[in-house]
């Protein structure tokens, strides 16, 4: 329901249509890096890749090694 109001020879009107205001980002504090937490994680995922690397190896081998001995005991 509106409301008009007369004031001083002018219609005011009570619902006005408020603008929608654009959202800004908040600013965080920087925080302090330790490049040494930073240096131990990259090394820590360096040596998981060399352990997948050396599980898949060895896999690979075994399967080989295995599918191998078994031709051979066919023939």
């Amino acid at each position: 329901m509106r409301k008009n109001y007369f004031h001083n020879s002018k219609i005011s009107s009570e619902n006005k249509v408020k603008k929608k205001l654009i959202p800004s980002a908040k600013i965080e504090k920087k925080s302090v890096v330790d490049i040494n937490i930073l240096l131990n994680r990259v090394k820590i995922a360096e040596k998981n890749e060399i352990k997948k690397k050396i599980i898949f190896s060895s896999l690979s081998i075994l399967t080989i090694t295995l599918f191998a001995t078994f031709v051979s005991f066919i023939k």
